[in-house]
């Protein structure tokens, strides 16, 4: 993952022109597929200077790089809360080749060494409008419907049947408390449960309205009332009941409402 706002600002500091920037994008979406001699001459008839190319590589090479991009660092964040941090990690060298992306890009790959490409995409905030519709903030992305099965089949992961609708449905209070809110699902599906959270911080009755649509019979939400004194608020949507809990008593509180039919 890399986000394209981090890469023009470093860019930017590189002293080259702002109408060279775009070039400079396809030249790092190209690194991987040239040899490394042919992308440094590629990089330099492109007007780079030699002092301007090592700072680029070592750019490139920066594994911290991303420490100084709020994005992603609201990014890795929400990935530790979610426990898959292992699975993602930042590269400069993604770019994607595109001009309309305008913040997060990815990739996503089998993990052995050498590992086949399965999607690619990012966020894009002004295409909708360029091609003549409503602003609109977007993500986006291709993905190989091939590669996936056969990525699926080399490692036994094909599924079997349709999954089930996640019976959990955990909800965001406010901006400032996504992460506490995808700590509590991880916690949750740590207990081995199906548990789904919402995106964004809207106001509760449309997260009631999704819990809903979804068939969601548990809902948890976690205020600032609940967030002071430690504790958790789950609603068993099907029998009407909510209870109030310590925060370290939600996953058996989830288990038993569950565990309890719901016309009863």
């Amino acid at each position: 993952v890399n986000d394209r706002r981090l890469m023009d600002a470093q860019v930017q500091a590189l002293g080259a022109p702002a109408e060279k920037r775009g070039e400079i994008f396809h030249l790092i979406d190209r690194r991987d597929k040239l040899r490394p001699e042919d992308w440094e001459a590629y990089a330099l008839e492109s007007g780079l200077t030699r002092e301007q190319l090592e700072q680029l590589k070592g750019m490139l090479e920066d594994p911290e790089l991303w420490r100084k991009s709020p994005e992603l660092c609201r990014f890795f964040a929400a990935l530790d809360a979610l426990g898959v941090r292992d699975y993602v990690q930042f590269a400069a060298g993604v770019i994607r080749g595109l001009d309309y992306y305008t913040g997060t890009v990815f990739e996503a790959r089998e993990r052995e060494e050498g590992g086949r490409a399965i999607l690619g995409g990012g966020r894009y905030d002004n295409l909708v409008s360029d091609v003549g519709g409503q602003p609109v903030n977007a993500v986006g992305y291709a993905m190989g419907d091939v590669m996936l099965s056969l990525v699926l089949k080399k490692y036994g992961l094909m599924p079997t049947g349709a999954p089930s609708p996640a019976p959990v449905l955990v909800t965001v209070f406010d901006e400032s408390r996504v992460v506490n809110a995808l700590a509590m699902a991880t916690r949750l599906r740590e207990a081995g449960l199906n548990v789904t959270s919402f995106n964004e911080a809207v106001k509760l009755p449309k997260q009631l309205k999704y819990a809903d649509k979804i068939g969601a019979r548990i809902v948890v939400l976690a205020g600032p009332d609940e967030e002071a004194a430690g504790q958790v608020t789950v609603k068993d949507l099907a029998r009407h009941e909510q209870v109030t809990v310590a925060r370290d008593a939600l996953v058996e509180t989830v288990q038993q409402m569950l565990a309890t039919p719901a016309g009863t």
